[in-house]
């Protein structure tokens, strides 16, 4: 899986951070996170170095009089790599690799890394390669600089590294134009599939990464859903049913988790995938309860809003709470009487599919409706749409009580008139 790998292999990396207007703890928390993602692309975390400073130097990010110690640090632990906790310009990449012999690399490219050594289906695939693509487009100046010589007097033509970089951004960009024109080929599939699935009630799966959503979707559809104990286990979009006797059935989706800085290029490559979220008719948020879960919380809130599906109604699902100390889960409850707790291994699953139900049930209508015997092949169309609360073949027609969302009852209305007579009660 290393075909998709773009900035080369380190084994042993030393972690920066600038804390700027973020508290000590917010810095030592992100750093935390950090650390993780290195560790979920197998290598190991040297040392960890936070410096205060009041703003971010243009040229080094970090202040000059850090760029020695970090360079002595680098030598002593002998890390072959650098990351840095935030996201660097092309010129401050390119400064600090020359001052410490080093690969630089910022948030985003490890974050990109990882979506690269997860991704599964070809839709995953292409939209990771877009991602870094995009993400190595205005990156290039610089890459070929080895190819120029010094050249002096008016009208010299360009050097060889300046040919070799417009060269790559053409490249860059017609592999940009064909990826783009490839993944709204597989959207268009996507969006048939969705007019198949137009009558089920659909629900999408969202929250940080590793808060536990594909062992709940595997406990909710009785699904094997990949289930990883590292961030970003779970990349593409994996629709299972959820309900096979509740009408109309219930789809549940699960997508990619959310963290905290999510660069804006994944979440533009995976707008296709992530579209099963704004698609939903309820969102459930799985949060892990046994982790720093408001920042968590805060985080999915902002990607929500920047997709357009922070109107979708939602639900909580406090994941992990076998994990959290009984007084302290006791406040929890009391703070969220509308949430629903669960150990997704272990307890409060089967809660969680009635409070599924019951969401629904409280937002279905009924209907009446009489059907001419001679569209009695239409009967198969309603048991899709609704759920037959009672069936009554008179006389005149097939007299029938239905019960379901108020678009779903409006589909029927639309794809059945003249066939069905509405009832009044």
């Amino acid at each position: 899986m290393d075909e998709n790998r773009l900035f080369g292999v380190w084994e042993n990396a030393l972690l920066l951070s600038l804390q700027l207007e973020q508290t000590s703890q917010e810095a030592h928390q992100s750093l935390e996170e950090l650390a993780s993602l290195v560790v979920s692309l197998g290598a190991k975390v040297a040392d960890r170095i936070i410096q205060n400073r009041p703003q971010i130097h243009p040229a080094y990010f970090f202040g000059t009089g850090k760029l020695s110690q970090i360079k002595e640090v680098l030598h002593q632990k002998c890390a072959d790599a650098v990351i840095v906790d935030a996201s660097l310009t092309p010129k401050q990449t390119r400064n600090l690799e020359q001052k410490w012999k080093r690969p630089v690399l910022d948030r985003t490219q490890v974050i990109l890394e990882i979506f690269a050594r997860n991704a599964r289906t070809r839709e995953a695939k292409l939209q990771i390669e877009l991602a870094q693509a995009e993400f190595l487009m205005p990156r290039l100046a610089g890459l070929w600089k080895h190819l120029d010589r010094e050249r002096g007097g008016i009208g010299v033509s360009r050097g060889g590294g300046e040919k070799q970089i417009e060269n790559d951004r053409q490249y860059l960009r017609r592999r940009i134009s064909k990826l783009r024109d490839e993944i709204k080929r597989i959207e268009k599939e996507r969006n048939t599939q969705k007019k198949r699935r137009v009558q089920c009630l659909n629900v999408s799966l969202v929250g940080y990464t590793n808060a536990g959503k594909s062992t709940v979707m595997n406990r909710l559809t009785d699904s094997h859903v990949l289930v990883e104990n590292r961030l970003f286990a779970t990349l593409d979009s994996t629709t299972r049913l959820m309900e096979e006797d509740f009408r109309p059935k219930i789809l549940l989706s699960d997508t990619v988790g959310f963290i905290k800085n999510l660069p804006h290029e994944l979440v533009a490559a995976f707008r296709s995938t992530l579209s099963t979220i704004r698609d939903a008719d309820l969102l459930l948020h799985v949060i892990d309860a046994s982790s720093d879960f408001e920042d968590h919380i805060q985080t999915t809130h902002q990607v929500l809003s920047q997709m357009d599906a922070d109107c979708i109604p939602v639900l909580k699902v406090f994941n992990k709470i076998d994990q959290v100390p009984l007084a302290q889960l006791q406040i929890l409850r009391k703070l969220n009487p509308d949430s629903v707790f669960i150990s997704a291994l272990n307890e409060g699953v089967e809660e969680l599919r009635e409070s599924i139900g019951s969401f629904f049930e409280k937002r279905m209508e009924t209907m009446t409706i009489r059907l001419d015997y001679q569209q009695s092949q239409n009967i198969s169309d309603i048991y899709q749409y609704s759920r037959v609360d009672s069936i009554d073949y008179q006389e005149e027609g097939i007299l029938m009580t239905l019960t379901s969302l108020p678009g779903n009852l409006s589909r029927l209305r639309h794809h059945l008139t003249p066939s069905i007579q509405e009832v009044m009660s």
